[in-house]
């Protein structure tokens, strides 16, 4: 199996790269990166031999399919805003793509390339990392065993154990906190204020009790849907730190998250462009215990049943990347080696809940060392 990595010089692609190249069934994983410098230092981290280097502009239509011409699958890691030009690349070359979710208003852009790709006979899997990805694979998997659901309730904590900026691409954090996240609640998408939602969470050790507020979270979009029998909630909150939402305001009111151009010295320029070029790359080193934590509930055979799904991992030792870099790049892997040998048949824009296999899924990140736990909580008769 051949499988390039778009985006591979960030902090999640890396971690997809190594993953991909450590697999015996993989005979080679192509870094596709813009600059060359930055992907030859990927290629001496991981160690191997397998690994080669296709420079590539992911704005470019002709670069991007010459890139993915002869692989046989696409992983994704690209900020969330090329992936639209990705997934429209993989549908002309009618190469499988499986990438990192985009924040709700992207994924449903990708979504109604649905039908372009099954005529094309091409799979493409949405938010394949940690969440979305496999908090959503969990949330059908619990919906499945029910007779009807009532809620679905995701919850990512993080801890950072020594000082970070961002784990996650700023473009990412922006959009999430200044956009307001968006709920379903009743038949109907709502959307909220920044920071709405504040409550406190228990995650698992070392995690353990963090902040947390609603998020612009890539499942909403397809959760409802996918899930069905008659849910009535879905949300999805991540933990904050109050120095996020001070930031965040600040930047609100000195107006460098505005879109629109503002003309300097004779040259429009957007002032969030301005600070996005502004902001440095996420942290990848930092060390850190990151986790979800997955709730469905609803009635089977009369009862009220919940069932609970959680997982904590720690900063990744051998890879010496952050638990967050490692838990988000490491499901694309998985994700892009089942496209690539054929278990992912379905065509079409899929989310990873309907395209993902639960169960070998679940095998393999058992064997990459992240294990899920899941608890029952039967309640009384309806």
């Amino acid at each position: 199996m051949k499988i390039i990595v778009l985006g591979s010089g960030g902090a999640m692609g890396m971690v997809t790269v190594r993953v991909l190249a450590e697999n015996p069934e993989v005979s080679e994983v192509v870094i596709g990166e813009t600059k060359l410098e930055k992907g030859r230092k990927i290629a001496e981290w991981t160690g191997s031999e397998k690994v080669s280097l296709h420079q590539v502009d992911v704005t470019d239509r002709k670069s991007l399919i010459d890139a993915i011409s002869d692989v046989d699958a696409i992983a994704s890691a690209v900020p969330y805003h090329l992936n639209l030009n990705v997934t429209k690349a993989a549908i002309a070359a009618r190469k499988p793509l499986t990438d990192l979710g985009g924040v709700y208003y992207m994924t449903l852009e990708q979504l109604k390339l649905h039908r372009e790709a099954h005529e094309a006979g091409v799979t493409v899997v949405l938010g394949c990392g940690v969440a979305p990805g496999i908090a959503d694979i969990l949330a059908k998997y619990g919906a499945d065993k029910l007779d009807s659901v009532e809620e679905v309730h995701i919850r990512y904590g993080e801890v950072n154990l020594e000082p970070a900026r961002y784990k996650w691409s700023f473009r990412t954090v922006l959009a999430e906190y200044t956009q307001g996240p968006v709920v379903y609640v009743d038949g109907d998408f709502k959307q909220l204020e920044p920071f709405s939602g504040k409550h406190v969470f228990r995650f698992p050790s070392p995690i353990n009790e963090r902040s947390c507020c609603y998020a612009l979270y890539s499942g909403i979009a397809t959760l409802p849907r996918t899930v069905g029998k008659g849910v009535k909630v879905v949300d999805c909150a991540m933990s904050y730190v109050e120095e996020d939402e001070q930031r965040i305001r600040v930047l609100n009111q000195m107006g460098l998250t505005r879109k629109d151009p503002i003309r300097i010295k004779g040259v429009d320029v957007s002032p969030r462009d301005f600070l996005l070029r502004c902001a440095p790359p996420p942290d990848v080193n930092v060390r850190d215990a990151a986790g979800v934590i997955v709730e469905v509930s609803g009635e089977k055979d009369g009862n009220k049943k919940r069932f609970t799904y959680s997982l904590a991992h720690e900063y990744h030792e051998a890879y010496g990347v952050s638990a967050l870099a490692y838990l988000t790049g490491m499901p694309m892997a998985i994700a892009a080696q089942m496209l690539a040998n054929g278990e992912i048949v379905e065509k079409g824009v899929l989310p990873p809940e309907t395209g993902v296999p639960p169960k070998p899924f679940f095998d393999e990140l058992s064997r990459r060392g992240v294990r899920i736990q899941e608890t029952t909580q039967l309640f009384s008769e309806v």
